[in-house]
């Protein structure tokens, strides 16, 4: 089970068109920046569906953790804003009120862990790690 004060953010958005080139300056600025240099940042997932809908998958060790990441990539972050339309977004786990109150749009939703199973992620079952 993830630790009790882990807080994913799942939000889906989509690039505005036009606006792609500001996007591939997005990850290109935060990508490495959040891999080198921030290891609070437990997770960093991006999918694109066939529509170019992207669903964003992070998390965090905690809810200082976020505004760390939001502080160090602040210039990525700018980018990212102007070059997106944000969908939805859903935050996991424990935040404060405070912190809803800041980064809570409309369509979000605040949801705590009820339940869960959690394996290693590199273990499969009836192999052996290398």
């Amino acid at each position: 089970m993830p630790n009790s004060s882990q807080v994913d953010l799942i939000f889906a958005y989509r690039v505005v068109a036009g606006r792609e080139a500001l996007f591939e300056q997005y990850l290109k600025t935060v990508l490495p920046l959040t891999e080198a240099e921030e290891p609070y940042v437990l997770e960093y997932h991006l999918f694109r569906r066939e529509d170019g809908i992207i669903l964003q998958h992070e998390r965090y060790a905690d809810e200082q953790a976020i505004r760390d990441h939001l502080r160090v990539t602040a210039a990525g972050q700018k980018l990212w804003g102007d070059a997106t339309e944000l969908l939805d977004i859903r935050v996991v786990g424990p935040v404060s009120d405070a912190f809803l109150t800041e980064f809570t749009i409309p369509a979000s939703a605040h949801f705590a862990r009820f339940r869960s199973i959690s394996r290693p992620q590199h273990h499969v079952p009836g192999t052996v790690a290398g």
